[in-house]
C-alpha cells in the first residue's frame, strides 16, 4: 500500500540538519499540479526525514507520489471552493507549536534548534497549515465517512500470503486500580496563603513575570515568566478556561483551584476566541502518609478482590481515582495509543515498574500495590494482566483490530487511487523528466491515455 494516511499531516518539524540542508540545496520545482508547485528541497527533506524515523524505508519516487495526490487533493479543494477561515489556521497553527514545544521541552530549545523566532516559525508555516486543512477537507469528502466490514477485514487477510505473515512479540493488555493520596486542607490553606501573598506582592508593583519564574511549580511557564502563549477554549481544563477568559488584558486573577493545584492567571492579550495568559502555579504536597494511607486502600482492595467480595472490573469503577474508569481501567500505551504492550516495552512505557516481573506473570494475575508518579502526585496502582498473548504469527483471532486497520487504509487507498486517476485526466500535471522511470500507481504522466 503506496499511499498512507501521513501524506495528509504536513510535517512542521523542520529541524536540525534536515532543515540546513533543505536550506542549503539548490531548489527547483520538479512537479506542478494545477497551480500547485512541489519543489525539489520538499521531497528531499521528506526522504531524509523519512530514512532517519526508523521505520520502513520508503524511496522518493514513493514520497514524491505521496506529494502529487496531496497537491491533487489541493487542487480539488480550489476547484470546489473549499474555505478555511484565518481562526482555523491560527488554532491548527496553535496546536502544532504546543505539541513541538512538548516535543523540544521548551519554547528556547524549540526555536534554537529550528533557528527561527516564535513568529518566524508561525509565518513561515501558515500558508502551509492552510494548505493541509484544504487537502484534509478534500480528502475526507472523499473517504471520510468510510467504513469496513468484518467480512471485508478477513478477505484482506485471506489475501495476504501467509509466509508473508509478520511474527508479533508477546503482548499485554493491562488494568488498574488508582489510589492518589489525599492532600489536607492545611497544606491547601497553606499554598493559598502563599499565592495571595505573591499576588499582593504583584498588585503592589512586582512584575508577574518574575514572580512567577521564581515560584511557579509549572517549570515549563515558568521559564517564559509564566507566559503559557495562545490558546482557545476546549484546550485547558475547564476551570482554567472560566477564569483565564473572563479577564481583561493585564488583569490579575483570584486564586483558584485546579485539578493540578492553585493558580493566579494574569490576561496579557486577547485575540479573537484566543488568549494568552501568565499563570503562577502551586502544588500542594504529598505527606508521606497519605502516601502510605493509599498503598494502604489498595490492599485492603485487593484482600476484597481475594476473598470474591468483589470483582476487580467493580472495583475500578467504584474505587479508582483514575480517568481510566470510564474505560474499564484501561492503561493506554502513550507510544503507539493502543492498549498493548509489549513484554519488553512496559516498564519504558509505564515506568516505575521495574520491579514486577510481569513475565511470571499469568493471564488474570494482579500485581502487589506499586508505587508511580502521576501528572500530580506520587500515587499508588494495583495492575491486573487483562490478557496476555504468547508470540505468535499475526491471525484474525489476536489482532483483528490491527487488520481492521490496515484493511481500511487498503480500501481508501484503492479509493484514492480511482479517484486520482479519473481526476489526472482533467488536470494540469507536469514532472520532472528525472522523475520519469518511476513507477507510479497513478499515470500521472498521462503516458497511456
Amino acid at each position: 500500500m503506496r499511499y498512507t494516511k501521513n501524506i495528509f499531516i504536513l510535517v512542521l518539524l523542520l529541524i536540525g540538519t534536515l532543515v540546513s540542508y533543505s536550506q542549503a540545496v539548490v531548489d527547483e520545482v520538479i512537479a506542478v499540479v494545477g497551480e500547485n508547485m512541489i519543489k525539489y528541497s520538499e521531497l528531499e527533506t521528506t526522504y531524509l526525514q523519512s530514512k532517519a524515523s526508523g521505520g520502513a524505508e520508503r524511496t522518493r519516487c514513493e514520497i514524491l507520489e505521496d506529494m502529487l495526490l496531496s497537491k491533487l487533493f489541493l487542487h480539488k479543494a480550489q476547484i470546489d471552493s473549499i474555505e478555511v477561515t484565518e481562526q482555523e489556521v491560527e488554532n491548527t497553527m496553535d496546536e502544532r507549536i504546543r505539541y513541538m514545544v512538548q516535543l523540544y521541552g521548551s519554547q528556547e530549545r524549540m526555536e534554537k534548534q529550528m533557528n527561527k523566532s516564535l513568529a518566524e516559525i508561525k509565518e513561515t508555516y501558515k500558508d502551509v497549515i492552510r494548505e493541509n486543512l484544504l487537502i484534509q477537507q478534500a480528502r475526507s469528502r472523499l473517504v471520510g465517512d468510510l467504513k469496513i466490514t468484518p467480512q471485508e477485514v478477513a478477505d484482506f487477510y485471506n489475501r495476504i500470503p501467509k509466509d508473508s505473515l509478520p511474527e508479533l512479540d508477546e503482548e499485554y493488555e493491562l488494568t488498574q486500580i488508582v489510589s492518589m493520596p489525599k492532600i489536607s486542607d492545611e497544606e491547601k490553606n497553606m499554598v493559598k496563603e502563599k499565592l495571595n501573598s505573591y499576588r499582593d506582592r504583584i498588585l503592589k508593583g512586582d512584575k508577574f513575570a518574575t514572580i512567577a519564574t521564581l515560584y511557579s511549580d509549572d517549570e515549563a511557564s515558568a521559564k517564559k515568566g509564566g507566559e503559557l502563549g495562545f490558546f482557545s477554549r476546549g484546550d485547558m481544563v475547564g476551570e482554567f478556561e472560566s477564569v483565564a477568559f473572563s479577564l481583561q488584558p493585564g488583569e490579575i486573577s483570584p486564586v483558584f483551584e485546579t485539578k493540578y493545584g492553585f493558580h493566579i492567571v494574569q490576561m496579557i492579550e486577547r485575540r479573537g476566541d484566543m488568549v494568552n495568559c501568565r499563570h503562577i502555579l502551586l502544588q500542594p504536597k504529598v505527606s508521606s502518609v497519605s502516601l502510605y494511607k493509599s498503598k494502604q486502600f489498595l490492599d485492603s482492595i485487593q484482600n476484597l478482590i481475594n476473598n470474591g467480595e468483589i470483582s476487580f472490573e467493580d472495583a475500578i469503577v467504584k474505587f479508582s481515582d483514575d480517568n481510566s474508569k470510564i474505560n474499564g481501567g484501561l492503561i493506554i500505551n502513550r507510544n503507539n495509543a493502543s492498549a498493548r504492550f509489549s513484554k519488553d516495552a512496559i516498564n519504558e512505557t509505564i515506568g516505575n515498574l521495574d520491579k514486577v516481573d510481569f513475565n511470571s506473570m499469568k493471564e488474570g494475575d494482579i500485581t502487589k500495590p506499586v508505587e508511580f508518579k502521576s501528572e500530580l502526585s506520587n500515587a499508588y496502582r494495583l495492575i491486573k494482566i487483562k490478557k496476555k498473548t504468547p508470540k505468535h504469527t499475526v491471525n484474525l483471532e489476536n489482532d483483528f483490530d490491527r487488520l481492521q486497520t490496515l484493511a481500511l487504509q487498503e480500501k481508501e487507498t484503492n479509493i484514492m487511487k480511482d479517484w486520482a486517476s479519473k481526476l489526472v485526466s482533467k488536470t494540469y500535471i507536469r514532472i520532472n523528466e528525472e522523475y520519469s522511470s518511476c513507477d507510479f500507481t497513478v499515470d500521472w504522466t498521462k503516458k497511456n491515455k
